[in-house]
């Protein structure tokens, strides 16, 4: 077993401990079948991403402290949230609806085009992306990207807090500060779906565009196989956003490949 690997199974079973639960406790807690989290924490299962975010609630510690040393992973905070998502999936520790994507999103030619093929990998997506746009355009951005998944989330008449962790896991890459008023823009699109008006500012190239839908088809998954009405608002906002009916089925397609679904 890789020396990482065991390190964050080894981070399982001391963060439990420190949170003083048991095994069967966890289990009880989070209504998982008798023996899921020995036959985890021994290596015999991999960790569902739903599952990794619920069991570092319970023992109140954030995502990346999986992946640390002993005294890191003491601390508490959010630091690097998709670094430690990243890890974790490259080990193959984490088994979710996360990670099928990473891949195909990083190869869209569209996308690769606008960060430039020699910049992959040296940063978070979200983050050459943005560094492509001026300043008043990654504020627009990283809004209108809060405000259309919120949308999606409340989509099926239910917000899971699995999706909210997915949200802000993804949206802490841009590491924009959101002010009150932002704050309160962005929790009404819980309550009415969300089209952007000004397309010009947040959206202003089809890469952009490419990685709102992707996006989208990213957190419809993150709790299992997508509602069919997150999936009716993906169909929707790509026809809002002006997306080339011929890059919406290539996303499609690449979509129904990483997760296998029949096509």
């Amino acid at each position: 077993m890789e020396t990482l690997e065991r390190q964050v199974l080894d981070n399982l079973v001391r963060l439990r401990k420190r949170a003083g639960l048991s095994q069967k406790q966890v289990e009880t807690q989070l209504a998982l079948r008798t023996n899921t989290l020995y036959d985890i924490e021994k290596g015999r299962l991999k960790l569902p991403f739903v599952l990794a975010v619920q069991l570092m609630d319970c023992y109140h510690a954030p995502l990346d402290a999986l992946i640390q040393n002993d005294s890191a992973a003491t601390t508490t905070g959010t630091e690097q949230p998709q670094k430690a998502v990243s890890s974790l999936a490259a080990l193959g520790i984490i088994d979710s609806g996360i990670h099928p994507l990473a891949n195909f999103i990083a190869q869209d030619p569209v996308i690769v085009a606008e960060i430039g093929v020699g910049q992959l990998g040296k940063k978070p997506l979200m983050e050459l992306l943005l560094a492509n746009l001026t300043e008043t355009q990654q504020q627009h951005f990283v809004l209108d990207l809060y405000r259309y998944i919120n949308s999606l989330i409340s989509s099926d008449g239910e917000i899971r807090d699995s999706e909210i962790k997915l949200r802000d896991t993804l949206i802490a890459q841009a590491q924009v500060e959101l002010s009150e008023s932002d704050k309160k823009s962005i929790a009404r699109a819980f309550q009415k779906p969300f089209f952007g008006k000004s397309m010009a500012k947040s959206l202003p190239r089809n890469a952009y565009k490419h990685f709102l839908v992707w996006t989208l088809h990213l957190v419809s998954r993150s709790d299992g196989k997508v509602h069919y009405k997150a999936r009716d608002y993906i169909h929707q906002v790509a026809e809002h956003i002006e997306l080339p009916m011929s890059a919406f089925r290539f996303i499609e397609e690449q979509v129904a490949t990483a997760y296998r679904d029949d096509v």
